[in-house]
């Protein structure tokens, strides 16, 4: 479905589940929300949420607007939709680029939003992830495009821990999913990549997030190092920390049953309590 927003973008949305069980909002990384329906939708609207993914500006089928892109918009996007769709304020759980926009949202609009989960949440990156990032930026404005195999190999091994990166059986098929993604690029995947190198929270305004907070960590994100989000977590004040072992940056493909654990011990925490009988 397709929603115009006070924003000035149409953003690609969809619902799950039933229109009186409490809403939860999935905010997804650089890529289509799709990520999220194999495993966390119907997870979630198994255990009585109503689960909500949407596109963001710039990946399609929403529109793909001109940068430049930031992430204050971003995050204005997801408010907007929240309140078009009438559902703040609700749990909202986000991976990658989503958990830095949620970062951003629980900062400036903390009234939307009951509770968040933040997942592999690139705040502060390391050296690695800067220099990871200038090159897909250097690469994004010069049009430049690496070969299929190379670029699925490159993306793997940033994505991904060392055990999923030798099992044959798991990295096959994702190497081959990976390569379509040489393709793209337009204004989705430049406007992106520069909002997130732009973003720089100030840690005092992180600390005066009032929003109830998990931060999940992976053993082996270089994208997200465990220390940083760890250091994320110490700042926000109602905040709680989970770490996933053995995980690189994808932990939504490389452990979704962990992901999906920590979610719903975190969000049924949250729930309103059943009423007496």
């Amino acid at each position: 479905m397709d929603i115009t927003l006070k924003t000035g973008v149409t953003l690609n949305y969809d619902i799950f589940g039933g229109p009186d069980d409490p809403p939860v909002l999935l905010v997804a990384g650089q890529h289509q929300a799709n990520l999220f329906h194999q495993t966390q939708v119907p997870f979630l609207t198994k255990r009585g949420h109503r689960v909500i993914t949407f596109d963001h500006r710039g990946v399609p089928p929403s529109e793909e607007t001109p940068p430049p892109y930031t992430m204050e918009g971003l995050a204005e996007d997801t408010a907007a939709l929240i309140e078009e769709l009438g559902i703040g304020p609700c749990a909202i759980v986000g991976y990658s680029l989503g958990a830095t926009v949620i970062l951003e949202l629980a900062a400036a609009r903390p009234e939307l939003l009951t509770r968040a989960v933040l997942v592999g949440v690139p705040w502060k990156p390391s050296a690695l992830h800067r220099a990871i990032r200038e090159d897909a930026l250097e690469r994004l404005r010069s049009g430049a495009v690496m070969p299929p195999v190379t670029e699925g190999i490159y993306r793997a091994m940033y994505l991904f821990g060392p055990r999923a990166l030798n099992r044959d059986a798991f990295i096959g098929p994702y190497l081959e999913g990976l390569r379509g993604l040489a393709a793209s690029g337009g204004h989705g995947a430049l406007g992106h990549a520069e909002a997130s190198a732009a973003y720089d929270p100030d840690p005092r305004r992180i600390a005066s997030i009032t929003v109830p907070c998990l931060v999940v960590g992976m053993e082996h994100d270089i994208m997200s190092p465990y220390p940083m989000a760890r250091e994320l977590a110490g700042l926000i004040p109602d905040c709680e920390y989970r770490e996933i072992k053995n995980s690189g940056h994808a932990a939504l493909l490389e452990k979704p049953t962990e992901v999906n654990r920590l979610l719903a011990e975190y969000l049924d925490a949250g729930a309103p309590a059943a009423p007496e009988s």
